[in-house]
């Protein structure tokens, strides 16, 4: 300890000795070793004792000299002494930035010098024990010091950032000249681009052209080509089956919902015969969950041959090989009728595969006023059109439960799927468990490792039948315990459209109380209808001024399906649909009449179908127009009638002047 002392130098030294249980008399040999210390030592002041004065002491005792020398520190500190040691501080921290290497050490120094208990947030301390006139002067010279400081790290700092990236850039740099590692793992397919490859092939080899130019397939369409050219005009509600992204106010540019608008572009610029398949991606607004997504793929074909030359059977047999060859030969093929704007008749077709029956794709014989609105004539041709969803093809075959796992990114995922072979899809043969995956893949010449491996099937139990479905392997956190199974508890969502039939629509009687013709449309009007609703009467669109003038609606009771989603037709906003009956081809239109004494905002009823409507939202997701409305029809005197049964109010049947039409 004291030859320490001796190496120091000190400036002032207050040494605070407090009560003890020590005699006065013990304190005393202690007092006169410090002294002797710190006379031996260069001291420039003072160095003071302080004690208990009940023990006899003085309470200042000089070690260094004349006890009229000794002060306490508050007592020499000054304003001088303490620029002094600021402008030593500064010297001091300056030095150690230059000497500083790294960023850490330069963040040291900062800490030591600025930080909160450093250096000059020390002498701040001082500034009680100065006279008053003193104490803004210490102010400005720490604030001198303190902004030099600040200045000289951020400088260093980033020349210390700067050379250590250099130095790191030069110690990873790749020589190009050197040969590759081996034993690298390769990519593999996507399994979308395998699915949409493999289907074009298939038709390929049948004699298409395969469409993806993008001068013919852009992805940003016109309203025309997406809807009008396809059956679908401005006032259709099939547009409610499709939410879109409008790119412009006017509604006319968008982002395309179905590849459709290719089909619609090649009979424009082919000369028939011609036969195309053109995959692309798509656009819709919707909800991401496991089965959907706002971007997505479709493939579709278009034959178009002289009338006569394509039919029926030639659709059907084209459908089934193409499943043959996606699915294997012995897959079972099922055909459902249906409805689309563009064909007419229009299928559904469902194949058999790992125990049920799945929907796989839309098809049937391209629409006449199709054909006519490309410029094809349909008296001297004919074709049929077919179309399925990339991501729902590849679902199915791989059971992929999930389609948000086609977009992750994860290799893992990827690289599970095998190829591809000239006898068709492998993947029908992949099903069951982790083994049998690997011995189905190595069986075909295909190696695996436990890296390919990490998604399994999750094979589940339950009648004796299994099902598969992708998914993370997930180990048991208890093993020999046997996992409970959860029931799924059912929503009032599924509830609601677990039986589709007309009582998913809400149909109401309104009257129309205000009628005036759409600005930018010639074919709609805009009417305000009363449904006896709160809010007040709904602005609703209709496309029927090539039928009735304005006067013949004012004041007249409708019926309004009400359960729609609000969309805009030429700008403006429809918030329902008037239901009325048309004959075949649109030619005649007419509303369906309301009985007297039917009250404003009646729901209809249809005898044996009671029930609560769907929601917008389940109208569009479920397809509930297309699977109602063929069975939505008058019968034979005019009545509107579902699978037969007619519609009614409380005050009888309603009624139309056109028999066995349909309605829309």
């Amino acid at each position: 300890f004291y030859g320490k002392v001796l190496s120091l130098k000190f400036t002032n030294v207050v040494i605070m000795m407090g009560s003890s249980r020590l005699s006065s008399g013990r304190y005393l040999p202690l007092i006169a070793l410090i002294r002797i210390i710190f006379l031996s030592s260069s001291c420039s002041h003072g160095f003071v004792v302080r004690c208990p004065t009940s023990f006899g002491i003085r309470i200042s005792t000089s070690l260094c000299g004349d006890s009229s020398d000794a002060t306490d520190t508050t007592s020499t500190t000054s304003f001088a002494s303490i620029s002094v040691e600021l402008e030593d501080a500064r010297t001091a921290a300056l030095e150690a930035l230059e000497r500083a290497t790294s960023v850490r050490e330069a963040e040291d120094v900062r800490v030591k010098y600025l930080g909160k208990k450093g250096i000059v947030a020390s002498a701040m301390g001082y500034m009680r024990s100065l006279p008053p006139a003193d104490k803004p002067k210490l102010g400005s010279v720490v604030n001198v010091v303190k902004d030099t400081l600040e200045s000289a790290v951020v400088s260093r700092k980033s020349a210390l950032e700067i050379e250590e990236v250099n130095v790191q850039l030069e110690k990873e740099r790749i020589d190009v000249t050197m040969p590759g590692l081996p034993n690298l793992t390769p990519g593999k397919r996507h399994p979308l681009s395998m699915t949409i490859e493999k289907a074009c092939e298939v038709f390929v080899s049948l004699g298409y052209d395969t469409v993806t130019a993008l001068e013919d397939s852009p992805e940003i369409e016109t309203d025309y080509y997406c809807f009008e050219a396809l059956n679908c005009p401005k006032d259709h509600p099939a547009r409610d089956m499709q939410d879109t992204f409008y790119l412009t106010e006017d509604m006319e540019t968008l982002l395309r919902t179905q590849t459709s608008a290719v089909q619609i572009r090649q009979m424009e610029t082919r000369k028939p015969p011609f036969r195309i398949v053109s995959p692309g991606r798509v656009y819709r607004k919707d909800d991401i969950d496991a089965t959907h997504s706002l971007i997505f793929h479709q493939v579709e074909i278009l034959a178009i041959e002289k009338r006569g030359e394509l039919t029926l059977g030639h659709l059907k047999g084209t459908v089934e090989y193409f499943l043959q060859q996606m699915f294997g030969p012995d897959i079972d093929v099922r055909f459902r009728g249906s409805y689309f704007p563009f064909t007419e008749p229009s299928m559904e077709v469902d194949v058999f595969f790992r125990g049920k029956w799945l929907e796989v794709l839309g098809c049937g014989m391209v629409d006449p006023n199709v054909l006519e609105m490309a410029g094809i004539d349909p008296m001297e041709y004919s074709g049929f059109a077919a179309g399925f969803g990339a991501e729902r093809f590849a679902m199915v075959i791989h059971g992929v439960t999930d389609i948000r796992e086609f977009y992750n990114s994860d290799n893992r995922f990827i690289s599970q799927f095998p190829h591809f072979h000239d006898d068709g899809m492998i993947s029908h043969l992949v099903g069951g468990n982790r083994e049998e995956r690997k011995k189905a893949m190595n069986a075909l010449g295909i190696e695996t490792t436990e890296s390919d491996m990490p998604f399994t099937s999750l094979t589940e139990v339950a009648d004796g039948s299994t099902s598969t479905a992708l998914t993370r392997d997930q180990s048991d956190p208890k093993p020999g315990k046997e996992k409970k199974k959860k029931k799924k508890k059912s929503t009032s969502s599924d509830a609601v459209v677990a039986d589709i039939d007309i009582s998913k629509l809400d149909i109401r009687v309104g009257k129309i109380i205000k009628v005036w013709d759409h600005p930018d449309s010639d074919k709609l009007f805009c009417e305000e209808i009363d449904l006896g609703e709160e809010d007040g009467p709904r602005q609703i669109l209709s496309g029927l001024r090539a039928h009735y003038s304005a006067a013949d609606l004012e004041d007249r009771k409708v019926l309004v399906l009400a359960n729609l989603k609000v969309r805009k037709l030429a700008g403006l906003e429809s918030k329902g649909m008037v239901l009325c009956a048309a004959s075949e081809g649109g030619e005649k239109v007419v509303f369906l009449d309301v009985p007297k004494g039917a009250e404003v905002g009646e729901r209809v009823t249809f005898k044996g179908y009671e029930g609560e409507p769907a929601t917008p939202n389940q109208i569009i997701k479920k397809k509930l127009l297309d699977k109602i409305f063929p069975h939505f029809v008058t019968d034979k005197n005019g009545v509107p009638t579902y699978k037969g049964v007619t519609m009614e109010t409380i005050a009888g049947l309603c009624t139309s002047s056109l028999p066995n039409c349909e309605i829309s």
